[in-house]
């Protein structure tokens, strides 16, 4: 990844900001930003204003509005880190080499700009350095404050009335802290981030929205569930943009945004295929920080990304490359296919019920092939393949005479419901729900919902069904307990 360093700097101007009003958010943010949502700041910076507040404080106290107002969090340490140790010189023509920083993100005063003149009526500088991501845009990976030790600085809230005090440190001290999450200047609003100093000592509404914008990731733009199993999607005008989404930057090119969890840890593959365009795959966490980009890890302008994900949430985007190619259109349909690979059972989830009644049980499942020895939910129309399900039975049912219940849904919405004989029929929502077993509930009950199955053998070479598991109890034959989350099976070429 290349480093590059950048320069943000505070004016000198008292312009009085009190009473002034937006009717609009106008925040300004390029599009850097800490992958994560968070930085270790170190503000340990010696010393105290002639008011008697410690320097240190005020800066605790402006990451602590950062951080209680905003997505991104501040870790502060009381320790002292140089904020120029690493810091390049200045090579000629004006333009800043990156120098190598030290990685920490260091606070204090200083005559210079580490070596460098301060512009005029320039208060402090923050030193941004940012290495390129597999987005395209610049993530940050240190950010240091200079101010300038040739002002003289007190510790003051309200108007910036009284110039013999000296200027405020700990609203210039917000400011910076601003720039150090990636925020631009502001002109025209009621903002801390605006480039002059006036009356403003707290973050605004602008400043609060900039910085959720820039680190809410992924739910800038619409997010749509996802699980196990094909979606069928597409890029059209109006969509959002990978420049919306990450809240900057210049990338105008089309996403959907998916979102999935996982109660374990679990290998899975996510495929993204189309006719018209060249297929693009992002995976992130929770956090927006991206795991993996693919662009053409499928057959063709397909993509495909595989990956072991701990246990959690995760987003996918739907993306194009354009090229110019036969499949680079900016717009067009798409399918996603994702599947897992697992030794054990994957999670289905805690139950739901038909009237709403709770219970503590618990619901997995998972589909295998005869000649493989970890359970997917993708098979060949040639496969032999069991689809195995198990529930741990709520303790107050366990004992009591019951039945389990299988079902099957297809793409177009059918219900099928498998009987005592093992034969799935379909059922219209009327009538008596099929048992496929009654028994006295134990603490775990196994289901076989298909046993050395072949689908060539029924003459599907390309379907995708849902199976659903649940229980119930004699005594209220009405009520059924199954989970939310379904066994999913696609069979494909």
């Amino acid at each position: 990844m290349s480093k590059s360093l950048r320069r943000l700097a505070i004016g000198l101007s008292a312009v009085l900001l009190a009473g002034a009003s937006v009717t609009a958010f106008t925040f300004n943010i390029a599009g850097i930003k800490w992958p994560g949502g968070s930085a270790l700041l170190y503000i340990g910076m010696p010393g105290s204003s002639s008011s008697g507040t410690s320097w240190r404080d005020a800066l605790a106290r402006a990451a602590a509005q950062w951080t209680s107002q905003t997505p991104f969090e501040f870790i502060v340490n009381q320790g002292y880190r140089n904020p120029c140790s690493g810091y390049g010189a200045t090579p000629s023509g004006g333009q800043f080499n990156s120098g190598n920083g030290d990685g920490q993100n260091g606070i204090d005063f200083s005559a210079t700009v580490c070596g460098d003149a301060y512009g005029a009526n320039t208060l402090a500088v923050t030193l941004i350095y940012t290495e390129s991501n597999l987005l395209g845009g610049f993530d940050i990976v240190e950010s240091d404050i200079v101010f300038n030790a040739n002002t003289r600085f007190d510790i003051y809230d309200g108007p910036l009335v009284d110039q013999s005090r000296g200027i405020d440190f700990g609203r210039v001290a917000l400011h910076e802290m601003g720039h150090v999450i990636g925020m631009s200047h502001e002109q025209g609003s009621a903002s801390i981030m605006r480039s002059t100093i006036g009356n403003l000592f707290t973050l605004q509404p602008d400043d609060i929205e900039g910085a959720t914008t820039l680190y809410t990731g992924y739910a800038n733009c619409p997010v749509a569930a996802i699980d196990f199993g094909r979606v069928a999607g597409g890029l059209s005008e109006g969509d959002c943009s990978v420049k919306q989404l990450v809240g900057g930057g210049s990338d105008d090119s089309l996403v959907d945004t998916y979102e999935f969890t996982l109660a374990q840890p679990t290998s899975i593959t996510i495929g993204m295929s189309s006719a018209s365009l060249d297929s693009v795959l992002v995976l992130m966490d929770a956090n927006s920080r991206v795991l993996d980009v693919d662009d053409d890890g499928g057959v063709g302008c397909d993509a495909k990304i595989t990956k072991t994900l701990a246990a959690g949430t995760y987003a996918v985007l739907a993306n194009t490359f354009v090229d110019g190619s036969a499949c680079g259109d900016t717009v067009g349909s798409y399918q996603l296919t994702m599947s897992y690979q697992s030794n054990i059972l994957l999670e289905r989830g805690q139950e739901t019920s038909l009237l709403g009644s709770t219970s503590s049980a618990k619901f997995a499942g998972g589909v295998r092939a005869r000649n493989k020895l970890s359970y997917s939910n993708v098979v060949k129309p040639s496969e032999f393949f069991d689809i195995e399900g198990r529930i741990a039975i709520d303790p107050k049912h366990q004992g009591q005479a019951g039945f389990i219940v299988v079902a099957g849904i297809l793409a177009d919405g059918q219900i099928l419901l498998r009987n005592s004989a093992g034969e799935f029929n379909a059922y219209n929502g009327q009538g008596d729900i099929s048992k496929a077993k009654t028994l006295v509930l134990s603490a775990l009950e196994r289901v076989d919902i298909l046993r050395d199955t072949r689908a060539s053998d029924l003459g599907l070479n390309d379907i995708e069904v849902n199976f659903l598991i649940g229980y119930g109890v004699n005594s209220n034959p009405n009520e059924l307990y199954f989970h939310g989350a379904p066994i999913n099976l696609v069979v494909t070429p």
